[in-house]
């Protein structure tokens, strides 16, 4: 199944290394590096295999990839790097993190006992783990509904594009029918298009999402371990590669709010790679 969310968190400072045996395994397996952004040379066609992740900077002792792994291959990015990876992924119907240790893998909270964040406890993870611990609720953010923006994703739309695109019609289309509502009219519409434009929901703030939240709480993970997501990382590399080869083009509407969305985009390492 796809995933919402999915990321790997290694604890080591040494970024590129992670994305040099992440790629030179996924080579051995008989994947091969592409590059659909700008510059590059596009997606190649008839390749229906696909892997499409990037390797974060090191934070606060961490390097995280973000984007859904080859779970198959996990095993050995842990015996290459001599480290624990912990795997850690949302969809809507469960998530939760898991620790690759060689071919062990590990999901009792006592095995991340070594990662708690200094004065928690072994008690208070167990009770994370079992979603004991609240946490606040996460606001929601704008976006696509969902099923339209999977139709985009498949269709190889720019989602960010058609994002820009669906609000103004959404914006048209409320504002003809505000200009006459009432107050209560009103209210029950701003939440009608809320609704529309962002699913009415978090996934974070699911069952599942709120215990990763208190689980990494109580971990020593960085402070923004769930962040940039895949999507906004995606959309801001892709602007800021066309800046840095296009510096006076204007700019899309939206494209403002991605490059500010992840400023150092480019310093998180691309590692697209597929076959046939």
């Amino acid at each position: 199944m796809s995933q919402t969310w999915s990321s790997l968190f290694i604890q080591t400072h040494d970024s590129p290394a992670v994305a040099a045996v992440l790629r030179d395994i996924l080579e051995e397996r008989g994947y091969a590096p592409y590059d659909p952004f700008p510059g590059g040379e596009g997606t190649p066609p008839g390749w229906s295999n696909l892997v499409r992740q990037f390797v974060a900077p090191a934070q606060a002792g961490w390097v995280r990839v973000l984007g859904e792994p080859v779970e198959a291959i996990l095993p050995e990015i842990s015996r290459r790097l001599a480290l624990p990876v912990i795997h850690g992924w949302l969809d809507e119907q469960d998530g939760g993190f898991v620790m690759i240790e060689g071919e062990a893998r590990h999901t009792d909270p006592v095995v991340f006992e070594r990662y708690l964040r200094p004065g928690e406890s072994l008690e208070r993870l167990r009770r994370a783990w079992q979603g004991e611990l609240p946490v606040e609720p996460v606001a929601i953010a704008g976006g696509l509904p969902s099923e339209i923006r999977q139709l985009a994703e498949e269709k190889g739309v720019d989602t960010r594009k058609a994002r820009n695109i669906f609000e103004r019609i959404y914006d048209s289309l409320f504002g003809r029918l505000m200009k006459d509502a009432g107050p209560e009219e009103r209210e029950e519409q701003v939440q009608a298009r809320a609704l529309v434009m962002d699913g009415g929901r978090d996934i974070w703030n699911s069952l599942s999402g709120q215990r990763m939240r208190a689980v990494a709480g109580v971990l020593a993970l960085p402070d923004a371990w769930r962040t940039p997501d895949m999507e906004t990382l995606r959309e801001a590399y892709h602007v800021h590669r066309l800046r840095e080869r296009a510096p006076r083009m204007a700019l899309m509407p939206g494209d403002k709010q991605a490059l500010a969305a992840v400023p150092d985009a480019l310093s998180y390492v691309p590692v697209y790679m597929g076959k046939a």
